[in-house]
Parts: C-alpha cells; sequence; structure tokens
C-alpha cells in the first residue's frame, strides 16, 4: 500500500505537462503488482511455470490413466488451451477486488484510476508470458516445426488482451458497487471453463455441434492457438469476426461503466 501511494502521489506532482506519465505510472504499477504478489515466496516467479506443469500433470493422469481417454498429444493441446485460459481467468476475477484493496489512496490521491485493473491485466501478462517458456519448451521437446500460421498467434492474443482487459475494468467497477459480483463472477468462470476447450481439443465435441461451439470468443482463442501451432490451420473467419466483436464490445463496455462511475468511486470507497 504505501509503495503504490508513492506510485500515484509521484504522478500527482508532476502530471502536468507529462504525456507519458500515465505509460509510467502503469510500469510502476505493474511492478508493484508483481512484487507484492511474491513478497516473502522463496520461490518467487517460479511459480509461473509450476502452476501449469503441476496442472498438465494432475488432468493428464486423470483423463488418461484413470478414465483411460486416449486424446493424441493431449499434453500439448492442453497446454495451448490452459495458458491462455489462465490469463484470462488471473485477470478478470484478480481485477474485480481492486478498488477496494486500495481504497485509501482512491481516496486521497487522483490519479486515472483505471490504471490500477489494467496492471492487474499486465501482471497476468508478465506470468502469461513466462508460462510460455513451457510451451516453447514442450515444442522443443516433441519436435513441433516452424510454420508460417505461428505469425497468426500474436493476432489471438491481442484479442484476448482485449476481452480480458475490458471485462477487467466494467468488473472491478460494478464490484466496488455491489460486491457480490466476484462470487457470481467465480461461479460463472467455473461453468465457462468447462464450455471452452481447455481440458479437451474441439474435435472431441460431436461434428454437428463443433462450428457453433466455436462461436465463443474463448473457445476461438484456444482452439486457434492450437489450430495455428499444431495442424498449420486458421480459425475460420466467421469465429474470427465474432471473437472480434466480442472484444471490442468487452472493452467498450468496460470504457463505458468506468467513465460514468469514475467520480463516484472515492465516494463510495
Amino acid at each position: 500500500m504505501a509503495t503504490l501511494e508513492r506510485v500515484t502521489d509521484g504522478y500527482h506532482q508532476t502530471s502536468e505537462g507529462k504525456v507519458s506519465q500515465p505509460a509510467e505510472l502503469l510500469w510502476a504499477l505493474t511492478v508493484s503488482q508483481l512484487k507484492a504478489r511474491y513478497r516473502r515466496s522463496m520461490l518467487g516467479f517460479m511459480w509461473s511455470l509450476i502452476t501449469p506443469l503441476f496442472q498438465i500433470v494432475v488432468v493428464g493422469f486423470v483423463f488418461q490413466q484413470l478414465l483411460q481417454h486416449e486424446i493424441p498429444n493431449f499434453t500439448i493441446k492442453y497446454l495451448c488451451g490452459l495458458l491462455p485460459w489462465l490469463y484470462f481467468n488471473d485477470t478478470v476475477l484478480g481485477s474485480c477486488p481492486t478498488f477496494l484493496k486500495f481504497r485509501e489512496v482512491v481516496k486521497k490521491i487522483y490519479f486515472p484510476r483505471w490504471l490500477l485493473p489494467a496492471a492487474v491485466s499486465a501482471s497476468s501478462l508478465v506470468h502469461f508470458g513466462l508460462s510460455l517458456v513451457i510451451l516453447m519448451a514442450v515444442f522443443r521437446i516433441i519436435g513441433v516445426a516452424y510454420h508460417h500460421t505461428f505469425w497468426f498467434v500474436p493476432v489471438l492474443l491481442l484479442l484476448l488482451v482485449a476481452m480480458s482487459s475490458g471485462l477487467a475494468l466494467l468488473f472491478s467497477v460494478m464490484h466496488t458497487f455491489y460486491q457480490d459480483t466476484e462470487y457470481a463472477l467465480t461461479s460463472l468462470m467455473r461453468v465457462y471453463l468447462f464450455v471452452t476447450p481447455v481440458f479437451y481439443p474441439t474435435e472431441e465435441i460431436p461434428a454437428q455441434y463443433q462450428y457453433w461451439f466455436l462461436f465463443n470468443p474463448l473457445a476461438t482463442i484456444c482452439e486457434g492457438i492450437r489450430g495455428c501451432l499444431l495442424r498449420n490451420e486458421l480459425p475460420r473467419i466467421e469465429h474470427l469476426a465474432a471473437c472480434t466483436l466480442f472484444a471490442i464490445v468487452c472493452l467498450a463496455a468496460g470504457v463505458f461503466y468506468y467513465r460514468r462511475h469514475e467520480h463516484e468511486l472515492p465516494e463510495v470507497l
């Protein structure tokens, strides 16, 4: 809290005439979030690598050993869906209590308050980048060959970041006014996990449902990443268009709701 107050107070004192200051503040807030997350942790950033590895081992054991469900290249397919899901989940849920957590700073100092949920998104993106190290290592082990479709993955990741950041801004403000938002959202995310191809590839779904199933925006991203990296396939244009539209709507809804209620935040807190 003290670190955040020093950062925002520095912005308050020097904001006039410095166009780049919000970017500098976002960087400082992101670093502050990362330091706070791993304070008094022996392994620190290594948890970003350990967590997905542990989940792969557990889910792989359940699906392939206990359930005897043989999915070819299960580990790599699961990892391609798990990493974007973890970023989405951590960003959206992690942003909910942001304004409540830093209520004293929000009430005392004026600064662009949207930077608080944006810093949550940015810190989750750092973890996502570190987790990609595991994906590249697995690719190296199983000998996945480079293909030009790899270059489309950043487009999918950009849509993922826009979608997650918009929802993070929306729900962080909403949770400030309605503090059961986080509980409801946690339940919805658990349901959403099972209708998104994280634990399973889309080809495991009956063929007559696959086309419609991929209109789920996160399914387009998870399965799109699998297609680009493992099958050298790009997402269908209609699925990509629906995902793009959803990301724009999420971003617009977050900005609109924030601007409408920004002036009320210090009073509510």
